[in-house]
């Protein structure tokens, strides 16, 4: 039997409910505007500060200020003080060339370089069809000056030699050139490479006997184009089975991995991003239909970012078999904002976790089958047949693939 309740009483409880919820929404509102406050009266401290230090400074200090210089170095400190590891302030000269490089274009003289022990600039690479390339510039080359004067003369060594290549399009850069092979070192007439605006090549590929052998470098907005190109092409060829190689792959770009797992996944769930907001967003491939051969992936401390997702898509919906060291485990995003002036700040914005996999940050990918490179062993110095000698990691990857049915 329903019972009434008299409406004084009703009113009452009516009346302490609303109080209640007053007294909680009353006491939340004045902590987040105390929040506020603290956090607004902190920054106005800091700003005056630096205020302070500023004026103290322009009054009383003996020496030029280079107010570039000044501005970079405040912008850089702030993002240094977020603690975030992969976070970046770009200069607007910097901002440019990182676009650009996104992008899959670059200028340049066509050729990676490392230092070597030595102090002399090591060649690790030349771009094909580039001027370094057609100069007569391999892989293992050893540059010992740079425009007539030896890199070691220059003031600054090293570094100061090799920021002659940051040049605009169309600079001539003379190299001198030391190549060492098992007869000795060799010294070569001078040869002159010229800076020029060409296509980042990401993906280079070849035929292993019936294995399509892939290596992906970077994942910028050229490489799906370039991959599917290099894919379709090797197929066509006779290619039975699937080898990729994401050795030191430390990333690029959310939608170039996407469009580079089109051409191989069909529909599916590549990983779901976390954003402070609370909100989610997931990155899906299309619905192309899907390269079913046995693949592997070859993969070490230095496969970050996309190139571990890459992994980890292809583990999930197509059954690869990982080979290798355990990756990076590069498991957040970042967004990169451009500010007024043309520089930008780059910061971490979420978090991401793949479907089956889940968080990976500070884990990696570990591998199905774990294999370390001989720490003697120069990938980069390596020849094609060379690599099928001492290259353990693929020579493991061929083993495996082979076996997948």
């Amino acid at each position: 039997m329903n019972r009434k309740i008299p409406l004084g009483i009703a009113i009452g409880l009516m009346a302490l409910a609303a109080a209640v919820t007053f007294i909680i929404t009353y006491n939340f509102s004045l902590d987040t505007f105390n929040s506020k406050v603290r956090s607004v009266s902190e920054r106005e401290s800091i700003y005056a500060q630096l205020s302070e230090m500023d004026k103290y400074v322009r009054a009383n200090f003996w020496g030029t200020i280079d107010e570039d210089l000044l501005t970079n170095s405040i912008m850089t400190g702030y993002v240094t003080g977020l603690d975030d590891r992969f976070a970046k302030y770009y200069s607007a000269d910097e901002y440019v060339q990182q676009t650009q490089t996104e992008s899959g274009i670059t200028v340049g003289l066509g050729f990676s370089w490392e230092k070597e022990e030595s102090g002399y600039i090591k060649v690790t690479q030349v771009t094909a069809g580039s001027s370094a390339e057609q100069a007569g510039l391999v892989a293992g080359d050893v540059i010992t000056a740079v425009n007539n004067t030896n890199v070691i003369a220059y003031e600054n060594g090293y570094d100061e030699a090799v920021s002659l290549f940051n040049c605009d399009e169309g600079t001539k850069v003379k190299l001198h050139i030391k190549r060492v092979n098992e007869e000795g070192a060799t010294e070569f007439p001078a040869i002159e490479v010229v800076s020029e605006r060409m296509e980042i090549v990401s993906v280079t590929g070849r035929l292993i006997d019936n294995i399509a052998y892939i290596k992906i470098t970077t994942f910028n907005e050229k490489t799906p184009n370039q991959f599917k190109n290099e894919l379709d092409k090797l197929i066509g060829g006779g290619a039975e089975m699937l080898i990729f190689d994401i050795r030191n792959n430390l990333g690029g770009l959310t939608e170039s991995l996407q469009g580079t797992l089109d051409a191989i996944l069909g529909d599916s769930d590549v990983v779901t991003a976390y954003y402070k907001d609370s909100s989610e967003v997931v990155v899906h491939t299309t619905e192309a239909e899907q390269v079913r051969m046995p693949m592997a992936i070859i993969v070490n401390s230095n496969t970050a970012s996309c190139s571990e997702l890459f992994a980890f898509a292809l583990r999930d919906e197509a059954n690869a078999q990982i080979v290798g060291t355990t990756s990076y485990g590069k498991g957040v995003m970042q967004k990169t904002h451009k500010l007024t002036g043309g520089s930008a700040v780059r910061i971490t914005v979420a978090t991401l976790q793949t479907k089956n996999s889940g968080d990976y940050n500070g884990i990696g990918i570990k591998p199905n089958f774990e294999v370390a490179l001989p720490a003697e062993i120069d990938l980069s110095a390596l020849s094609e047949d060379q690599q099928l000698v001492y290259d353990t990691q693929l020579l493991k990857a061929i083993e495996v693939v082979s076996t997948i049915h």
